[in-house]
């Protein structure tokens, strides 16, 4: 079987459900992945075929593409920064905003690196992994509601660092609309230290409403439970996130930073603009209001 003949069938059949140029970037990165060839090898080499042994493969992963599963599920991981991290339809797929979030509040912090961060929602625990990586010397504790993600969350080190010297995130279960409980836990997980100095998370704020307008490979496949919240009450994560800022956990000069839906964006800061702290609401590469960074006077 050609290559070149194969990626042309695929990226038809593809079009009919995605863009013309995302189908063709499907298709190519799921060649260039599962069969280790450049994506320009069809170019050179317009008879080069694919190897015997990897067809099955080839068309198993194909046939998932075609009844709308992510590649990123199909391959088995998503790339985030410059790590390689496990996916699952446990956990959502980590997106460039989330991303975007990261290389913010690194580059924020560079010169005053976080000692304890606390990651909420923390899902694949591409956020706490990344932070855990840029700054070495932290403690990270991730928090999420869904066993099955954590199980994925702590099994990210030999599989995005390898033998690197990541310092491993804590990973436990907690509710984060619980925060009475919630804040017990976490005293108890840090026994010996004065609360957390950087509080970040990218929680639930898709509306039920919104779900119209969304691809069918999200529906699909995405777990709803780290995606929507309800109509009447979008910012119910946000309130939560809130009172845990503005709680003992988190003492003066401690910053949270939050990804955030972009139709509430004032409703969101204002929920943080309180006992005189500095709130700013940032905008994402599309120009929308995407993130709030408070910092607590």
């Amino acid at each position: 079987m050609r290559l070149s003949a194969f990626l042309s069938g695929l990226k038809n059949a593809l079009a009919e459900r995605y863009p013309l140029e995302e189908a063709s970037a499907i298709a190519s990165r799921l060649c260039e992945e599962l069969l280790e060839m450049p994506r320009y090898a069809p170019i050179i080499d317009p008879d080069i075929a694919v190897p015997p042994e990897k067809e099955e493969a080839l068309r198993a992963a194909s046939s998932r593409l075609l009844l709308g599963e992510p590649l990123q599920y199909v391959l088995g991981y998503a790339d985030f920064l410059d790590a390689r991290l496990r996916v699952t339809p446990d956990v959502l797929i980590p997106r460039p905003e989330t991303e975007y979030l990261c290389q913010r509040i690194i580059r924020q912090l560079a010169s005053r690196p976080p000692r304890r961060i606390l990651d909420l929602c923390t899902g694949s625990g591409c956020i706490a992994w990344s932070l855990a990586k840029a700054f070495p010397d932290a403690i990270v504790v991730g928090v999420d509601v869904s066993e099955k993600a954590l199980e994925i969350a702590r099994s990210q080190k030999p599989f995005a660092f390898g033998k690197g010297t990541v310092r491993t995130p804590v990973f436990i279960r907690g509710n984060v609309l619980d925060t009475k409980t919630l804040a017990k836990r976490l005293q108890e997980e840090l026994p010996d230290e004065k609360g957390f100095d950087l509080l970040v998370s990218n929680p639930p704020y898709v509306l039920e409403r919104e779900k119209a307008a969304m691809k069918e490979n999200v529906l699909g496949y995405e777990p709803h439970l780290a995606l929507f919240v309800p109509d009447e009450d979008p910012l119910r994560f946000y309130k939560a996130l809130s009172a845990l800022f503005f709680s003992p956990l988190f003492p003066g000069n401690s910053l949270c930073a939050l990804e955030i839906n972009e139709n509430f964006g004032a409703e969101t800061a204002a929920l943080f603009s309180q006992n005189r702290a500095h709130t700013r609401i940032e905008q994402d590469l599309n120009e929308k209001d995407r993130y709030i960074f408070s910092k607590k006077a």
